[in-house]
């Protein structure tokens, strides 16, 4: 091997070399963008939750009174009913 030869694979492994650098910073600044992301998605979840929970609750309450409401109109007809006999 001559030493042209070998300056030129070492230039060769330099350029790859900084390739490999470049492919890692974009790397990591595309893994600390996915990362916010992740955050960001997780908090939003957790928001959703939350707001799912609240109106599991509301539903629950609202469905409450509906039954009293329907045992209310039941013994109002009822009643009625007594009086139309």
């Amino acid at each position: 091997m001559t030493v042209g030869e070998g300056l030129e694979k070492f230039a060769d492994l330099e350029s790859r070399v900084y390739r490999m650098v470049e492919l890692f910073k974009a790397t990591r600044v595309q893994n600390e963008a996915l990362d916010s992301e992740v955050r960001r998605l997780k908090s939003e979840v957790e928001q959703l939750s939350s707001e799912n929970d609240r109106l599991k609750s509301e539903v629950a309450d609202f469905e409450k009174d509906r039954e009293l409401i329907k045992e209310k109109v039941e013994r109002i007809l009822g009643s009625l009913d007594q009086w139309e006999m």
